[in-house]
């Protein structure tokens, strides 16, 4: 199977990429992954004709086929105004089109929320340009819940793509008992663990097989619980406290 990854720091925090390859390789899968990122990436960068990323992501597509192509639905759309989200969407059709022409499916990996109590507001001017406007205080839950539906409207524009919940993953990690710290210092980019089980949520969407005795553990002492967690959100269904209540 070859996977491509689009996004920013959020996916090349730790190679997370090669995470999810050592992964489906120790589980005797056969995988190539490669990935196109930079930090502050948007889908719209991954959709334009003339932008770097765009046009890295064309070649990608021409060199040789894939099986997944993996989008992230950029932080930059927040609760505050629409004009983000919308530019993400129709970007992340176009990335969809380019994506089917060249056999391949799309994911979306669902984030998870800040950790740190701000949300920057952003504003798409001339889309891939999408300028901040202004911070909010916002708490890092209804933000993963929020994340979660940014994906699940973007999912249902493009017909019902899969996706892979990485930040209710981090919700129910973080409801868990002795939970491994899951966050950078920075409290918005993810740790080796938070990484992993990104990974491992990926692993799941992707395959629809569980990660729990897989034998790679990133050298994580935590990594049997980061993978239940991982398959029960993904396979088992299970949702964070704070959407159960809301």
């Amino acid at each position: 199977m070859n996977i491509l990854f689009l996004g920013n720091s959020l996916i090349f925090y730790n190679d997370m990429p090669e995470i999810f390859a050592a992964l489906a390789t120790a589980a005797g899968k056969e995988v190539c992954v490669s990935s196109i990122t930079k930090g502050s990436a948007t889908v719209s960068h991954f959709a334009s004709e003339t932008d770097p990323l765009g046009v890295a992501f064309r070649e990608a597509l021409n060199k040789q086929s894939w099986d997944v192509v993996i989008i992230e639905p950029s932080r930059r759309i927040s609760p505050f105004e629409d004009s983000v989200l919308a530019a993400e969407t129709a970007a992340a059709r176009t990335v969809q089109a380019l994506a089917a022409q060249a056999g391949a499916k799309l994911l979306l990996y669902a984030v998870w929320g800040n950790n740190d109590g701000i949300v920057k507001e952003c504003v798409a001017e001339a889309p891939p340009h999408m300028p901040f406007v202004e911070p909010h205080p916002y708490d890092r839950s209804p933000h993963a819940l929020f994340l979660y539906e940014v994906s699940c409207r973007i999912s249902r524009a493009l017909g019902g793509v899969s996706i892979a919940p990485a930040g209710y993953a981090f919700e129910n990690m973080l409801a868990a008992k002795d939970c491994p710290e899951l966050y950078y210092e920075d409290r918005r980019h993810p740790s080796p663990a938070g990484s992993y089980l990104a990974a491992c949520t990926i692993y799941a969407a992707i395959y629809g097989e569980p990660t729990e005795g897989i034998p790679y553990t990133y050298g994580l002492p935590q990594a049997t619980a980061l993978q239940k967690i991982a398959d029960q959100t993904v396979l088992g269904g299970l949702v964070p406290r704070a959407a159960q209540r809301s």
